[in-house]
This record gives structure tokens, C-alpha cells and sequence, in this order.
């Protein structure tokens, strides 16, 4: 009769339960594809955004954002007889037989130093007075009308604003699942949703310039606001600090716009001035 072999505890040679990966590397893994996963998800939303804004027509974005157009009607009437307001308003309409939007837009004023221009939802078109203090040049504010028509045309402001509420809601999701993890990968979200921005921009800088081209006969004036804000700011180009503005920087939607002028073949002439109604005091002396 044998003797049993002594019992000698210990450990098994392999435990599935025990991962033998160094904990940093998983933590990598983990963190990349929960990224993956976001920007993915991000990414097709805003495609679903831009494939929804297609369907909304004129009428419908009247009815959905008819709110907003009763406030913007109160303000279009008290300004009504004013005669920059009248002068910009002709300015749209005579360039909208060049580049049909769809529906009749309305222009308004705001006070504000600040030179720029936006549209709104309901066929809006808000400038701010500091715009008529910088440009000098019909051809100029054309432009720069022009170029918040050409988002109309593409529903840019639709596609914005549905793209910001996702950009909103997932900033939403992330900060609920903590803070160091919003701050890797939030940044990934706003450059993508910066790019988008950007890229939007540059197709209506290129529709603006064939309104103009086709409206005067060439594209003189085009890069007037540009200019003037370049020379403002002192901009030299942000660097990689650009990749996360919503908005080309100045210098380069010059330089695209030059480009674009000489691939199309469009003149550079003389420009007309302001209209006299748009002519600020201010302006009168140097003109």
C-alpha cells in the first residue's frame, strides 16, 4: 500500500480573473476607445443634423422658430423707416435675384461697436452698426451680405444650431462621468466641431464671391472686411490656436479668396461707395 502524496496549497498557475497587463496600458486602451466610441457617436449625429436640416423648409422654420420671428418683427417695424435699414434692406433683395435663397429675408440693426453680421433663424439677418463704420465700400458690405445669405442658402444656421445642442448634450454626458475625463477628451469634440464651423464658413465665403462677381461684375471689395479686421486685431495667424475658432482666420480667408478670384477668372475693379444713407458722420470727412 502506497502512502497519499503530501497536500502542498498555492496558487494556480494562471488566474482569468487577474489581468497581467500593466495597469496604465488599460487604462489607454479603455480611455481610446470610450473616445472612439464619443466622436463616433458625435460625428454621426451631426451628420443626422445636416441630413434633418435638408427637410426643413422655409415655412416650417417659420412655424418652428415663431417666437423668435415675433420678437424680430417688433424690432423690424420700429425700424422700419430708418433709412440705413431701408438701404441695406434694398441692398439684400437686389442681391438675392443673384442667389435665391428661398424666402424673403429681413434685415435689422443692433447698436454695437463690434463690425459683424449674423443670421438668424426665420430669415433674419441682425448687423451690427460697428459693421457700417468699417466697410468702405458697397461692394464690401455686399459681401459681407452676401456671405450671411449663402449661409440661408446652405441652412447653416439650422445645421449650427442643431450641432451645438449635441456639441452641448455630450459636454453634458462627459461631465456627468467626471472631470478628468472631460478634459481629455472634450477638446477632441471642440476641434471637431470648430473644423465643421470653419468649413461651413469657407463654402459661404465662396458663394458670397460668385454673388458679388455676378452682381457687379467683379469681385472688388471682397476682402475689405477681412482686411480692415486684420489690420484692427494686428492678426498674423494664430498657429495652432486656429484649429479651435469657429472662424477662419482673417488672413487666411484672403489668401483663399485671391485664389479663388484668379481660378475663376473674376476681375478685381474699382469699388462703388456706401450708400449716403449708410455714410456715418464719422465717415463723411475721409471719404
Amino acid at each position: 500500500m502506497h502512502p497519499s502524496p503530501e497536500y502542498r496549497p498555492g496558487l494556480p498557475e494562471q488566474n482569468d480573473n487577474v489581468s497581467h497587463n500593466h495597469p496604465l496600458k488599460e487604462f489607454v486602451i479603455l480611455l481610446s476607445g470610450v473616445t472612439a466610441f464619443l466622436l463616433l457617436a458625435a460625428w454621426s449625429l451631426g451628420l443626422l443634423v445636416d441630413w434633418a436640416a435638408g427637410f426643413i423648409s422655409p415655412e416650417m422654420e417659420a412655424v418652428i422658430f415663431s417666437s423668435m420671428q415675433v420678437s424680430g418683427a417688433t424690432v423690424f417695424v420700429q425700424q422700419k423707416d430708418d433709412p440705413r435699414r431701408v438701404a441695406l434692406q434694398r441692398l439684400v433683395d437686389e442681391l438675392g435675384r443673384c442667389n435665391e435663397v428661398g424666402y424673403p429675408l429681413r434685415v435689422n440693426m443692433a447698436k454695437s461697436k463690434i463690425a459683424n453680421a449674423f443670421a438668424f433663424p426665420g430669415g433674419r439677418i441682425v448687423i451690427l452698426e460697428g459693421l457700417l463704420e468699417t466697410i468702405d465700400s458697397e461692394n464690401g458690405l455686399a459681401f459681407v451680405l452676401a456671405h450671411e445669405m449663402a449661409h440661408f442658402k446652405h441652412r447653416d444656421h439650422l445645421r449650427g444650431m442643431g450641432r451645438g445642442l449635441v456639441f452641448t448634450a455630450f459636454s453634458a454626458l462627459l461631465t456627468g462621468a467626471g472631470s478628468d475625463i472631460t478634459q481629455l477628451i472634450a477638446p477632441a469634440l471642440g476641434i471637431g466641431q470648430a473644423r465643421y464651423s470653419q468649413d461651413r464658413e469657407a463654402l459661404a465665403d465662396k458663394l458670397a464671391l460668385e454673388t458679388l462677381n455676378f452682381f457687379y461684375g467683379h469681385v472688388g471689395g471682397a476682402t475689405e472686411f477681412f482686411e480692415a479686421m486684420q489690420e484692427e486685431t494686428g492678426e498674423q495667424g494664430r498657429g495652432i490656436g486656429g484649429y479651435f475658432a469657429s472662424h477662419p482666420e482673417a488672413v487666411q480667408r484672403i489668401n483663399a479668396l485671391r485664389r479663388l478670384a484668379a481660378a475663376s477668372g473674376f476681375a478685381v475693379r474699382k469699388t462703388a461707395p456706401l450708400p449716403k444713407a449708410l455714410v456715418t458722420p464719422a465717415d463723411a470727412p475721409s471719404r
